[in-house]
């Protein structure tokens, strides 16, 4: 349970985050009342439309505006002088060490975009974001690597590896992540 005390508005605003991200991964998009999150919350259900004008746009920010934060937040964390495919392995390692609430907006922005739940305009924004990132992620890798081939090897990897470690919550130990990202390269060719 939610044992903080709140005073004034962004504290009720932050409650209903909480809330509402844990309703959404628990019962999904459609599954999730504005009720629902306003009865946990201790509010009415105006309180929280007050804060938020729409189900979707409350989703939209806790889930893919969160999202997109946690990613960018996480990938300041790591050095940009390590070799690619140890970026590639400590960015991985770093989802196995995310916070309860990390977790959940990874783990629903993940069921999201892999179309298994949420609403379709969230989704196609997450898609979109997604694309240009994958896009970038390629163009760097094509630098590095001997075919587009070996590039979307490499990215499907990692790919899975996330999808293992947020949706099945399944322990990888890091020296396997290493050594195959660490594979996958030098089977690439990497041209340093």
């Amino acid at each position: 349970m939610y044992n903080v005390s709140y005073t004034g508005g962004n504290a009720l605003k932050e409650k209903i985050r909480y809330h509402a991200i844990r309703f959404f991964d628990k019962n999904g998009y459609h599954g999730t009342s504005m009720r629902d999150i306003a009865d946990a919350v201790g509010c009415k259900t105006p309180t929280v439309y007050h804060y938020y004008k729409s189900k979707e746009n409350l989703f939209d920010l806790v889930v893919r505006v969160a999202y997109i934060d946690l990613i960018e937040a996480k990938s300041k964390l790591l050095p940009r002088t390590i070799q690619p495919e140890d970026y590639c392995a400590e960015s991985i390692i770093l989802k196995k060490h995310l916070s309860e609430d990390e977790l959940i907006v990874h783990r629903v922005a993940l069921k999201t975009w892999l179309g298994c739940e949420g609403c379709d305009e969230v989704r196609q924004k997450l898609i979109d974001w997604e694309a240009a990132r994958s896009l970038r992620n390629e163009e760097s890798l094509s630098k590095i690597v001997s075919s587009t081939l070996w590039t979307k090897i490499i990215t499907k990897v990692f790919i899975n590896y996330i999808e293992r470690i947020i949706l099945f919550e399944e322990e990888i130990d890091d020296e396997e992540i290493k050594d195959e990202m660490r594979l996958l390269f030098t089977a690439a060719k990497i041209t340093i």
